[in-house]
């Protein structure tokens, strides 16, 4: 029982401590330190010895699979930076807008592309082209903001290298990511149906001028995507490592840009988020920490036998909300929940399925979160109040809710 009153408590904290440490110091933490703090608070209160918990940190950089996800999540970030900085996101918007005559699509599509680049905030680089597109369709700005959300994520659900994938398998190991990804994608078509049809349909229909011939936007497209696809094809065609295909990413920036690399060193180095870096180390400290509440795991296990299945996804629901509501982050359910999938006594079939469940729901945690950086970032550049984007939300809510439990059923019939 103490093992899970410490799990309730530590959680508890953590919102506690992003909202007061900013009055004690007038400086806003970032995540890294309060996971650090709540793990630490976990193991306390769980009555966790110092061997166990000092074990679960340097267990972080013991492991070399954990270590490669945490290089290759720093170097996607480098990736982004050289692409936003030698102006590849621009060509790839302009050439888009020249094979794509309706301002319709050029809306779901540039959000989308650009959610290619697994950055935080990265909504903010498709804000100024949806804005201007919306305004010209005649789109109220809390529509606005809404449509840039829900397109921008979908790399999320299918890139993968983002950081959520790239977890998945240091915690998980038997489940491909790429299985994952073909289950992600029912949802997907499911969250941007809905998009379209709640924000877009009714739209003013308007048509893209561009001067530019389509041969040279698609060589352009092909050109300047390049860094970003050729990380899937090192990855999944040559199975190299995922840090490698991404090093390898940045090694082709550097021939591409041609003359122009007097900035390239610099630019990568300002593209390393130490705050990310800090806060997957928060993430698996707290991760390896929960692993160690034998009382919890076994629990968790007993339940799973002697439940139908649905209590158990009522559950993992109300947490990955819980946690990612209160954080404004989807690795951090994802980091407390997957490890309790781990531990279940079912075939990879199965764990593949929760894992599903749990990416979608650690995900819309997230995506409603006050704290979300994409929505703050979003909401700041449209200039609309945030009750009216949430307003737009609430449209959405129920379909995404209803649709995960659905689908998890399907795939169940079909394919267990």
């Amino acid at each position: 029982m103490r093992q899970f009153i410490a799990i309730f408590a530590a959680f508890l904290l953590m919102p506690l401590l992003i909202k007061g440490i900013p009055m004690l110091i007038k400086k806003k933490p970032g995540f890294g330190p309060v996971l650090m703090i709540t793990g630490v608070a976990l193991a306390l209160i769980a009555g966790l010895s110092v061997e166990t918990t000092v074990g679960s940190f340097t267990k972080i950089f013991t492991s070399f699979s954990t270590v490669q996800i945490i290089i290759a999540i720093v170097e996607v970030g480098v990736l982004g930076a050289l692409l936003k900085h030698y102006g590849f996101l621009d060509k790839i918007v302009s050439a888009l807008e020249t094979l794509i005559p309706a301002k319709k699509v050029i809306m779901m599509v540039l959000p989308a592309v650009m959610g290619l680049l697994s950055v935080p905030g990265g909504a903010y680089l498709s804000a100024p082209f949806v804005d201007k597109i919306g305004e010209e369709m005649e789109m109220p700005s809390e529509q606005r903001a809404a449509v840039n959300l829900s397109f921008r994520h979908i790399a999320m659900f299918l890139m993968p290298f983002t950081t959520n994938m790239l977890f998945i398998p240091t915690v998980i190991p038997e489940i491909s990511i790429y299985q994952l990804i073909g289950l992600n994608l029912g949802f997907v078509i499911v969250m941007q149906t809905v998009s379209y049809f709640l924000y877009l349909r009714k739209c003013k229909a308007v048509k893209a001028q561009s001067d530019s011939g389509k041969k040279k936007a698609v060589l352009d497209l092909l050109y300047y995507l390049s860094p970003i696809y050729m990380v899937v094809l090192f990855n999944a065609l040559f199975s190299l490592p995922m840090y490698l295909s991404v090093a390898l990413s940045i090694l082709l920036m550097f021939f591409l840009i041609g003359k122009e690399k007097k900035e390239f060193f610099p630019v990568a180095f300002k593209g390393i988020s130490f705050n990310t870096m800090f806060m997957l180390i928060g993430v698996y400290f707290v991760q390896n920490l929960i692993k160690s509440l034998d009382q919890v795991m076994d629990s968790v296990v007993m339940m799973f036998q002697s439940s139908s299945g649905i209590g158990i996804m009522l559950v993992i629901s109300a947490a990955s909300l819980l946690f990612g509501l209160t954080t404004g982050l989807s690795l951090v359910p994802l980091g407390i929940i997957l490890p309790l999938v781990a531990a279940l006594p079912m075939d990879p079939a199965m764990k593949l399925l929760y894992t599903f469940f749990v990416f979608v729901w650690s995900f819309l945690g997230y995506y409603y979160s006050p704290l979300h950086l994409c929505q703050l970032l979003t909401i700041k550049y449209m200039g609309c109040p945030t009750w009216p984007v949430y307003k737009q939300h609430l449209r959405a809510i129920p379909f995404l809710m209803v649709a995960s439990y659905c689908l998890f059923y399907l795939y169940r019939f079909l394919f267990i």
